[in-house]
């Protein structure tokens, strides 16, 4: 008796130890949310990640290929856009990560909206994805202390991404579309003021949540034409691959219970 009191005390030890070298891993993913510093105001510029990151940090957001951004519209409510419903329009977005290994650029980003614009100095209209927001917080909250979703109201991924080495350093370059404003009511509608754009590092939850809310979009003015999407095909907020590690040792005391009834 005494040595098989002796076997379970071990085996749940183990199982004990084997919980709390996963839960650091754990309270790092919470608390990926993150506001970033630098800023976008008049329609372009470059945010420093590594200011508000650390290369830890960023290569844990950065775990399933796609970092998530949030932002924070601050547009001019005139003309067509109003305090419940402004937009612009992305014309490019290019992530730069330096490694160990040297420099790489990752430039294919994904939003739930776009739309038909003529960009300036353009004679036709091409598809662009959009950003849609109001002026102010929204109804949402977010999951972490210290960080309030409800003051952001759009995502953008930033896909495919995979590096090799130790992140040494890591930047976005962030371009707005230059609308040609008397072509017809996307252009205008879909033009950059000069407000600041702020952005966030968001968990894979979070921007699930403040996509799904299709801030500012109802408002939107009926004249203004946009295509909606799933969020990236409507699987933001479970990322591909194997479960949660923690889910599957769980998923795995019972079975290891019944062997050691099947020994005895």
């Amino acid at each position: 008796m005494p040595i098989r009191e002796n076997r379970s005390l071990k085996f749940w030890s183990c199982c004990a130890f084997a919980l709390a070298l996963l839960l650091p891993g754990l309270s790092a993913r919470s608390e990926i949310p993150t506001i970033l510093t630098d800023t976008i105001k008049s329609g372009s510029g470059t945010i420093d990640l590594m200011q508000d990151v650390t290369a830890a940090e960023l290569g844990e957001s950065l775990s399933d290929g796609t970092l998530f951004l949030g932002v924070d519209l601050n547009e001019s409510a005139s003309g067509l856009e109003k305090s419940t419903s402004q937009g612009v329009a992305i014309k490019e977005i290019e992530l730069i990560i330096t490694t160990t290994q040297g420099e790489l650029s990752f430039s294919t980003f994904y939003t739930n909206t776009s739309a038909m614009i003529q960009e300036a100095g353009s004679s036709q209209a091409d598809e662009y994805h959009t950003l849609f927001g109001q002026t102010g917080s929204s109804q949402i909250s977010g999951s972490t202390a210290g960080f309030d979703l409800a003051t952001f109201d759009d995502v953008i991924e930033i896909q495919d991404v995979s590096y090799t080495g130790e992140i040494l350093d890591a930047k976005i370059i962030v371009t707005f579309l230059d609308t040609t404003n008397n072509a017809g009511d996307n252009e205008e509608f879909f033009d950059y003021s000069a407000g600041f754009e702020e952005f966030a590092i968001l968990s894979a939850a979070d921007a699930n949540t403040l996509d799904t809310a299709n801030i500012g979009l109802s408002e939107a003015p009926s004249t203004v034409a946009y295509t909606a999407t799933t969020p990236s095909g409507g699987d933001i907020a479970a990322p591909s691959g194997a479960p949660e590690p923690h889910w599957v040792l769980l998923g795995a005391v019972p079975v290891l219970l019944l062997s050691r009834k099947k020994r005895r």
